[in-house]
């Protein structure tokens, strides 16, 4: 079967590898449609590694990842066509942080395309059915989109937010608006803002309120550091009592004294966990606004020299078709 591997450094190649045929107990095998591209994907590609994560051997890239249910196994939950949603990330299931439900915390973590575990960008897969979410009425296009979107769910769960806050989202690209649309579900409404022109034009063609970085003078309740370049931003901008959700990768040092003299509380937040059934709900109700994440649809083919020609930057979101 195809699949996307990543083989070295800026060298993706599409070629066979052995197709899975055993569906254990407990499992399904899915025939994967659609996958998206993360900035993850992008920085394995450019530079072979995110911290102390590196591709030491070739992987498989992909884990924004939707596909039909090809072998539904001995599961009562599937049956075969179903479209479905796969969370990309497979926990140990026995360790404190598991068992306590903060399986995102979980050493043993099994993530999809990152190293060494292979991605979904393949023509099938074999995986734990608990793992996987009935996506209908959404299309795979669509319901790929549950991965972004349970980022920003999770951010703004842990965030703790109240009805009628005042909320900042630095940073309008896809987690940013994914992020939005989030504290649009609690009742309150999100400023965003950027760097890029066009991101802030895409946020406000969704009817966001959203500036320039350099535009914002307020202090919020509540701030949502996307960028991952953000932080001294971020707490200049967070108000006194305030709460600063750190979501973007980024390599800024926190000034702590800054944070400790307004009494921000600062939450960083690292995948998710207990939330892609309540994303796929949001995406369901915001399908129409969602649409400007499946502008730019490619086939897998297309795939290494869409990343050797950087076209991503010409897109808000691309998603790979298999």
């Amino acid at each position: 079967m195809k699949a996307a591997v990543l083989e070295g450094i800026k060298n993706l190649k599409i070629k066979n590898v052995p197709d899975i045929k055993n569906v254990p107990d407990g499992y399904v095998k899915i025939e994967i449609k659609s996958v998206g591209i993360c900035g993850s994907d992008i920085h394995y590609y450019e530079y072979g590694r995110i911290g102390d994560f590196v591709v030491n051997k070739p992987m498989i890239l992909g884990h924004e990842t939707a596909g039909i249910i090809e072998n539904p196994g001995n599961s009562k939950k599937f049956k075969k066509g179903d479209i479905v949603a796969i969370e990309p990330g497979i926990p140990c299931g026995h360790c404190e942080y598991c068992k306590r439900g903060d399986y995102n915390l979980c050493n043993y973590i099994k993530f999809h395309a990152t190293p060494p575990v292979d991605g979904s960008m393949q023509k099938f897969i074999v995986y734990p059915e608990d793992f996987v979410y009935r996506a209908y009425p959404l299309t795979t296009e669509e319901a790929c989109l549950a991965e972004p979107m349970s980022v920003g769910v999770f951010a703004v769960k842990r965030s703790g937010m109240r009805f009628g806050k005042r909320a900042l989202v630095i940073g309008s690209g896809s987690v940013g608006i994914m992020t939005a649309i989030a504290i649009e579900s609690t009742g309150s409404e999100p400023v965003l803002c950027d760097i890029d022109n066009n991101k802030i034009n895409i946020a406000k063609s969704l009817k966001y309120m959203a500036f320039k970085n350099d535009e914002i003078n307020d202090e919020y309740d509540y701030v949502f550091e996307c960028s991952g370049y953000g932080s001294e931003f971020a707490l200049k901008h967070t108000s006194r009592g305030g709460i600063l959700v750190l979501i973007g990768m980024g390599n800024e040092n926190i000034d702590a004294l800054v944070a400790i003299t307004k009494g921000i509380t600062i939450k960083g937040i690292f995948r998710y966990a207990n939330i892609y059934g309540i994303s796929l709900e949001l995406i369901k109700k915001n399908r129409k606004k969602l649409k400007i994440f499946q502008s730019n649809i490619i086939p897998m083919n297309d795939l290494p020299a869409f990343l050797r020609y950087k076209k991503y930057n010409k897109f808000f979101k691309t998603i790979v078709e298999l």
